[in-house]
């Protein structure tokens, strides 16, 4: 009896700390991100931005990430800039932007 209460108990801590530890390994952002008026809720990884001026992108960056920006659509090739989180900005002619 004892033998198989330690063993619940035991798997108990474990589902605990694993519970604990995936939110962390997630990282994924959240809040909003508002590009050019279309507004991204919990933006993560490459997002392709409707162009509605070629001359600038307008963003305001409401997630707890910074947002990198690129001429490309898929995120490919230099970044033209960074919009810290909780900021806004006006990258030049940008397609894309990255997220975590």
């Amino acid at each position: 009896m004892k033998l198989r209460i330690a063993g619940v108990l035991g798997a108990a801590a474990v589902a605990g700390m694993v519970a604990v530890l995936v939110p962390g390994i997630a990282g994924a952002s959240t809040g909003t991100l508002t590009s050019n008026g279309r507004v991204l809720v919990d933006p993560t990884g490459c997002v392709s931005i409707m162009v509605t001026d070629m001359d600038t992108t307008v963003v305001s960056n409401g997630t707890d990430q910074d947002a990198t920006f690129y001429a490309s659509h898929d995120c490919s090739g230099d970044p033209l800039g960074t919009v810290a989180a909780g900021n806004s900005g006006t990258p030049p002619m940008a397609g894309s932007f990255s997220i975590q």
